[in-house]
C-alpha cells in the first residue's frame, strides 16, 4: 500500500560526508531538457506568477518545450487567464487532481513545500506518468547557506507564509521512497548571486538554495 512502505535506511556512523551532487544555475534547464516534445504536466502552473506576463513564466517555457503541456492549479482566475492566451490549463488541487490521462513528465516546481498532503501529490502523480515517466521536483533547500548564517547569527529565517514544511535531501527522499519512487537524477541549485555564497558554495554545494530531484515510480525504473 503506498505510503506505508519501510523506511529508508539510514547510513551507519553519526558522520558520513555528503554526496558530490552537481551544481547548477538555472531551476529548469535540465526539465526543459527533459520535457523537449513530450506529454507534460505542469502542477502549480500559476505558482507566484499571478497578475505577471506569462510569457515570461515557466509554465509559457515548458509549454514552449514539450509537445503537448497541460497546467493545473488552483486559482481560477488564472487558469482562465492562461487559456485565454491559449495554454491547457484546468483548475485542479495538487492533492486531488484526476485528468483522465497519464504523461511522460509531471513538473513539481516549487510546489511541495505548499501543500498540506504532499504525499497526497506523490500518490496522484503516480497514477498520471506512463510507463517510464518522470516526476520532476523543485524545492527550497532547508539546509541552505541563507538559513544557516541567520540561524548561526540569531536572526529569523524569513520564510514564505503559505509554506508548510522544509525539506532537505535526506527527508524529500524518504518522502519520495515511501510512495515508490526512487530518484534517477539530483542537482543543487543556486543563483549564487552573492559573491560570498558563490565563494562558499564552491567548498559546499549543499548549502545551495533548492534541490532538485528527478524520480521515477518505482516499477517502472529503466
Amino acid at each position: 500500500m503506498l505510503g506505508l512502505r519501510r523506511p529508508l535506511s539510514s547510513r551507519s556512523g553519526r558522520w558520513s560526508p555528503e554526496d558530490n551532487l552537481p551544481l547548477v544555475g538555472s531551476k529548469f534547464a535540465r526539465i526543459l531538457e527533459l520535457v523537449e516534445r513530450r506529454e507534460v504536466l505542469d502542477v502549480g502552473c500559476v505558482g507566484g506568477d499571478a497578475g505577471g506576463d506569462i510569457e515570461a513564466t515557466s509554465h509559457a517555457r515548458l509549454a514552449k518545450a514539450a509537445g503537448f503541456c497541460l497546467g493545473i492549479d488552483i486559482v481560477p482566475d488564472e487558469i482562465e487567464r492562461r487559456r485565454k492566451e491559449g495554454y491547457n490549463a484546468v483548475v485542479a488541487d495538487a492533492q486531488t487532481f484526476d485528468l483522465g490521462r497519464t504523461f511522460d513528465v509531471i513538473v513539481a516546481a516549487d510546489l511541495i513545500e505548499h501543500l498540506a498532503n504532499p504525499g497526497a501529490f506523490l500518490a496522484r502523480a503516480r497514477e498520471h506518468l506512463k510507463p517510464g515517466g518522470l516526476l520532476a521536483i523543485v524545492t527550497p533547500n532547508a539546509l541552505s547557506l541563507n538559513n544557516a548564517l541567520k540561524s548561526l547569527a540569531g536572526l529569523r529565517v524569513r520564510v514564505n507564509p503559505e509554506h508548510t514544511c522544509w525539506y532537505d535531501r535526506t527527508t524529500l527522499r524518504q518522502l519520495l521512497s515511501r510512495f515508490g519512487f526512487a530518484p534517477v537524477e539530483e542537482y543543487w541549485q543556486d543563483y549564487q548571486e552573492h559573491p560570498l555564497t558563490a565563494l562558499v558554495l564552491r567548498f559546499r554545494k549543499n548549502l545551495a538554495a533548492h534541490f532538485i530531484v528527478i524520480a521515477r515510480p518505482r516499477g517502472m525504473m529503466t
